[in-house]
């Protein structure tokens, strides 16, 4: 699809004119993209109103199933600067970044510490960095240093910005590792609907020990040895509850937690934020309600 719409751009039969970034009055500010709604986000705290900023993964759609659209193809033409998070999880920008050899692309997941996980058998990273707060704040770096470049007449601004927001997520662990403590430490177990959740259980002392679909992406499918052997886990470690994202289907984690006698919690934010106005649709934001609600399960 992806090659259809750069075909139909060149052909002119799709218009570029304006784009997302801004409009009217964009005036002279940098385009930006952003890959995903965390990275949308995280643009927005740092860059405020210095920059023309497009998200284009929307809230609550799953990147890892995500198909750009005719529009986003568009805002990523005129884009001066494109911030992605790479590890695997926006592979799609890859084909469309040939129509735009200008913009400076940047990978604002540089530096951080990756732990591993498993796809179809394969060991990969995991792309879901954001879920510990350290490591949002290294994106925080990376992108204000990449406005900087682009617009270095307003790095002074990028930089003040980035540092007050990294204040927000040092305040915001402190809030979680206290939300987490008041759960009894032998129910700090996790089961959930796919591996997003490991640096966040990683940076609160949470163990995961088992997933619904054992994998980084939700496009795997578990096979029905993997669900008795979660089912038999989930016994053996008295897990309480089984924690599914909103942005992904959970008719199978609601099955398996009724026939394991267990809670369910299918509105976690995995690979999303929550909708503008939700409490959720900031970095911080998402990590606190997930917190609370993890907690309010396990105690």
């Amino acid at each position: 699809m992806t090659k259809i719409f750069w075909a139909l751009l060149i052909l002119g039969i799709i218009p570029l004119g304006l784009t997302a970034c801004g409009g009217d009055d964009a005036g002279d500010k940098p385009r930006v993209v952003a890959t995903t709604i965390q990275i949308t986000s995280l643009a927005k705290q740092v860059g405020g109103d210095k920059i023309a900023l497009t998200g284009i993964i929307p809230a609550g759609a799953d990147a890892h199933e995500f198909e750009p659209t005719a529009s986003n193809l568009t805002a990523i033409e005129g884009a001066d600067l494109i911030l992605r998070n790479g590890i695997g999880l926006d592979d799609w920008l890859d084909d469309t970044l040939s129509a735009n050899n200008d913009a400076d692309v940047v990978t604002v997941t540089e530096g951080i510490a990756l732990r591993k996980g498993e796809e179809e058998g394969e060991v990969i990273d995991d792309p879901h960095v954001w879920h510990d707060p350290d490591n949002a704040e290294i994106m925080v770096d990376d992108i204000a240093a990449a406005l900087s470049r682009v617009d270095p007449a307003n790095r002074s601004t990028y930089d003040t910005n980035a540092a007050t927001y990294k204040l927000t997520l040092d305040r915001t662990k402190i809030k979680i590792q206290q939300i987490i403590n008041e759960i009894p430490a032998e129910n700090r177990k996790l089961v959930t609907n796919h591996d997003a959740f490991g640096y966040f259980a990683n940076a609160f002392g949470l163990t995961i020990v088992g997933a619904v679909i054992p994998s980084i992406s939700t496009d795997t499918e578990p096979s029905a040895q993997d669900t008795a052997d979660l089912l038999d886990t989930i016994a053996r470690e008295h897990v309480k509850a089984i924690f599914a994202e909103s942005s992904v289907n959970a008719s199978l984690a609601t099955t398996l937690a009724d026939d394991a006698h267990v809670k369910i919690v299918d509105d976690l934010y995995g690979d999303s934020l929550g909708q503008p106005g939700s409490g959720a649709d900031t970095v911080d934001g998402m990590l606190l309600a997930n917190a609370r609600k993890i907690a309010d399960a396990l105690k």
